[in-house]
């Protein structure tokens, strides 16, 4: 989709009705304006937003952490959770030597 607006005296750019509410921007909205070789982004904060759906946190942790090895069943993860956890309250329940 394309749009067009124009800069105001004031550096200000009004951003066409039918995209705000198709993106659901209103009033107050948080946006990041980022700088990409010659045009601007303007995207949604995530600070200006109250929560984010279980899919973008999803792609955010994606984001971070990349599995490129045999896939691994449920029940092997949760063995590996089950045996970490283990070892952290091992650790803590551990008697400190007296001083």
């Amino acid at each position: 989709m394309t749009a067009q607006t124009r800069l105001s005296a004031k550096g200000q750019v009004v951003i066409p009705k039918d995209v705000r509410e198709r993106l659901g921007f209103t009033q107050g909205t948080v946006l990041e304006v980022i700088e990409r070789g010659g045009e601007l982004v303007l995207r949604r904060s995530d600070s200006g937003r109250t929560g984010k759906t279980a899919r973008e946190a999803l792609r955010e942790i994606q984001s971070f952490y990349r599995y490129d090895g045999p896939p691994i069943s449920i029940e092997d993860m949760d063995r590996a959770v089950r045996g970490a956890v283990r070892e952290k309250w091992a650790r803590r329940l551990k008697p400190r030597p007296a001083k």
